[in-house]
């Protein structure tokens, strides 16, 4: 579902699969820690990410409120679908979302 490592002093998370409500209820806590105690950059790696229910979306804003104190919450390789939905809601506002 989710890992963590930390490269080139950013910390980056690796999600895949699907992250529907009960994923997200499961590993929320765990993520908000790890950004908390990252103190660096964040990304989210969305490259092996199928499909995000609306609960991981509130997830997420979590994260950039975290990251925000220190700089932006960074969303690589989402697929077309799940890019779609980021700047649908308004979420390239408030991360910086990068393809390629």
């Amino acid at each position: 579902m989710v890992e963590y490592k930390s490269e080139d002093e950013k910390l980056i998370c690796y999600f895949a699969g699907r992250i529907d409500t009960a994923a997200t209820m499961e590993l929320e806590d765990e993520l908000i820690d790890q950004v908390q105690h990252a103190k660096c950059p964040v990304v989210f790696d969305f490259a092996n990410l199928e499909y995000i229910a609306s609960s991981f979306l509130r997830s997420c804003v979590k994260a950039a409120r975290v990251v925000a104190g220190h700089s932006k919450l960074t969303v690589v390789n989402a697929s077309e679908s799940i890019l779609h939905i980021l700047t649908m809601t308004g979420f390239d506002k408030l991360m910086d979302i990068k393809q390629g």
